[in-house]
């Protein structure tokens, strides 16, 4: 996997005090609903500066995105307007592709410079629109044009036409302190609270299992809560194949702190029950287990990703028995507090039928295998090896 990272510089102005960009930069994210915080544990996400005593001051955050439409509206466009100044951006996806974008609202400018691709990336270069702000143009059109193993090693080229120090174009997180010791200050911001801490939890799945399960093969499913805080899990499985036990399940945890390496685990033990409207199950209860709140709106979109990683909880389990029933199998998340939050997975539920599941996965797998060759074990579903209603 190659570098994902993104930052922000700004071309100091002829009169440039310290303290000016914080303060300004506070005034912008605060008419967004941020909140400055003192300490990181206090926060959603932080703001690092970098000054390394040239041209540009650069930042990078744990939370926002600087090559977005939405980014360049609220963050880079004030930013010039406010400093009269040229504000670029630095993105790189996966390795694949870099993409540097400058702003000068002062004489309503806007350029990119794009090398390599990547899906979703569609700006275009207009390298003519730099050279104002470039040393060569002959050596900058050169970086542009050439083919790199990674698309971030052209930053060795582009930076001096820039005015950067070495390396600053690279400025992000993961390689503070590593790379850059000296010159960082960090701001902090939180947003308000979206759920109330009063608010009942509420279960939702992050991402959809399109896959049936298979006989003696882990499964895991996911949940995270989109409601309040709360205290208390129970996890259960139903289907026709519960009260003669038709399938059987082993090896089956619970796992979450998805962040951490390795993940905690919790194994559970099922115990075979029948509910008050008279359905069998297989049931375990997990009184102790913290359901974190939902993650707070309006965080931008990669911090929400990694605050919602850090909630989501999973059941993994191998199933036992009769394959003929596997697409029986339901999980439900239920908190203990609120039974009504409670989500399920079973794989055909989006469809109307068993059989309207089984036709939408080979058409779509069909189309997958004539355009990619599919990892070894993809295959199309049989209707005739399992029960159908």
């Amino acid at each position: 996997m190659g570098w994902f990272f993104t930052n922000l510089h700004i071309h100091k102005p002829a009169v440039y005090d310290t303290n000016t960009f914080p303060a300004l930069l506070t005034e912008i994210l605060s008419a967004q609903g941020f909140m400055q915080k003192n300490a990181p544990e206090e926060a959603d996400l932080s703001v690092a500066m970098f000054d390394a005593g040239g041209k540009w001051l650069s930042l990078c955050s744990d939370g926002l995105e600087f090559y977005t439409e939405e980014s360049i509206q609220k963050i880079c466009n004030p930013l010039s307007e406010s400093l009269s100044a040229d504000v670029l951006t630095v993105s790189c996806f996966d390795s694949d592709c870099l993409l540097l974008n400058r702003i000068n609202r002062k004489l309503d400018l806007v350029s990119w410079a794009k090398i390599g691709s990547y899906p979703g990336v569609k700006a275009r270069s207009t390298p003519a629109k730099w050279k104002d702000i470039i040393s060569d143009s002959s050596r900058w059109k050169s970086a542009l044009k050439q083919n790199y193993v990674f698309a971030e090693e052209a930053l060795e080229s582009i930076e001096p036409l820039l005015g950067f120090e070495p390396d600053q174009g690279r400025f992000c997180n993961e390689l503070i302190p590593e790379r850059f010791s000296q010159g960082v200050q960090t701001l902090y911001f939180a947003l308000p609270q979206a759920a109330s801490k009063s608010a009942p939890p509420r279960l939702s799945l992050p991402t959809f299992n399109l896959t049936p399960c298979e006989i003696g093969k882990e499964t895991v499913i996911c949940a995270v809560n989109k409601g309040g805080r709360s205290k208390g899990l129970a996890i259960a499985f139903s289907g026709n194949y519960v009260e003669n036990e038709e399938i059987r399940f082993r090896d089956v945890q619970l796992e979450y702190a998805f962040d951490h390496n390795p993940r905690a685990c919790v194994r559970l033990q099922l115990e075979k029950r029948q509910t008050q409207k008279g359905q069998w199950v297989y049931w375990a209860e997990i009184p102790s287990f913290e359901l974190r709140e939902a993650v707070k709106e309006g965080l931008p979109t990669l911090k929400a990703m990694g605050e919602e990683d850090k909630r989501t909880f999973g059941v993994r389990f191998i199933p036992e028995g009769d394959p003929g029933k596997l697409l029986d199998i339901a999980v439900h998340f239920i908190p203990l507090k609120n039974p009504e939050g409670q989500c399920g997975w079973c794989v055909w539920w989006y469809n109307k039928s068993k059989r309207a599941f089984i036709e939408e996965h080979n058409r779509s797998l069909r189309e997958i295998m004539q355009k990619h060759n599919p990892p070894g074990g993809v295959k199309l579903l049989n209707v005739d090896d399992y029960e159908i209603d």
